[in-house]
């Protein structure tokens, strides 16, 4: 049986998270308190036992389309308890989620797949490959000699210098007219930042001379991962110089990018991300054609 969840089932959920994905309690704890809403999550319940043994989570985010932003939703954190397995269950649960969505006027589902056997997995449902980054790996010499062109921006300017508001204006404004884009709203985009700062991570900001770039990075045995930076291309590498001076002893760098991202197109590879399909079951899904760096981005997506 699928429902909307009930409160009494709170604590089954997270223990479901727990034992499908091995995170830690308190990230899961963070995301029921400050991102779940049970209207917005549908969970399988075994009527044998009366406890939930699959979920799933809807975001909504906005896919920029022709000009406007299309209301649709992103699965999170699909999962089924192991002993439940192969037995049909995510099928119901995605297919009663493309139906909701379609009843609630979202146009699109997306989701990232876990693993890349599972883009073969949701391609059954109706979903097509769309969304792809560069993965870019540096060491420290490298991202020093590419952030030569730096301006001089005063040490007196601070890296948070941006403010939440300013960066959701400015990734809105940057993604909006290249057809694909996934726009968060001001909810998604807060508890992004504040689940990365409250996981370790810390958002690298500049705003100096009329322009503005940011970076999402978290160090880990002196590698740092940036998992998001947009910015312009004749002002990364200012935004790099200020990265390096945030991370003064890291020797390697990882950075995932949109395809679009000229700066660093002649580094990294492309590699396959999320999928996209419609609610409505209409084939082809006409962004899913777009390729080089027209290729749609979808950032900050929680994977």
């Amino acid at each position: 049986m699928i429902v909307f969840p009930q409160d009494s089932m709170k604590s089954d959920l997270e223990r479901l998270w727990r034992t499908c994905f091995g995170d830690s309690q308190d990230y899961i704890r963070y995301f029921f308190e400050n991102r779940y809403v049970p209207e917005n999550c549908l969970v399988f319940v075994d009527e044998s036992v009366r406890r939930p043994v699959a979920m799933l989570h809807l975001l909504n985010v906005g896919i920029a389309e022709d000009g406007a932003v299309v209301p649709s939703q992103y699965i999170y954190a699909a999962c089924t308890r192991p002993d439940y397995r192969r037995q049909g269950i995510m099928r119901q649960l995605i297919e009663t989620a493309q139906k909701l969505g379609q009843s609630r006027r979202l146009k699109y589902s997306v989701t990232v797949p876990a693993e890349p056997r599972l883009f073969k997995y949701y391609g059954r449902y109706g979903f097509e490959k769309c969304y792809r980054n560069r993965i870019v790996y540096m060491d420290r010499p490298d991202l020093i000699f590419l952030s030569k062109g730096a301006m001089n921006v005063p040490d007196s300017i601070r890296e948070t210098m941006m403010k939440l508001s300013e960066v959701y204006v400015f990734r809105r404004d940057m993604l909006v007219d290249r057809e694909g884009f996934a726009i968060w709203d001001g909810t998604a985009l807060r508890y992004a930042v504040s689940s990365h700062e409250h996981d370790g991570g810390h958002i690298v900001t500049l705003s100096y001379g009329g322009d503005f770039g940011y970076a999402f990075c978290s160090e880990e045995e002196g590698t740092v991962k940036i998992t998001e930076m947009i910015v312009k291309e004749h002002f990364a590498p200012t935004l790099l110089s200020r990265i390096l001076k945030s991370y003064p002893k890291a020797k390697k760098f990882v950075f995932r990018l949109p395809v679009y991202d000229t700066f660093f197109e002649k580094f990294g590879e492309i590699v396959d991300f999320a999928m996209i399909c419609r609610n409505d079951g209409k084939n082809p899904v006409s962004i899913t054609t777009l390729d080089g760096i027209r290729t749609p981005y979808l950032g900050l997506a929680l994977d």
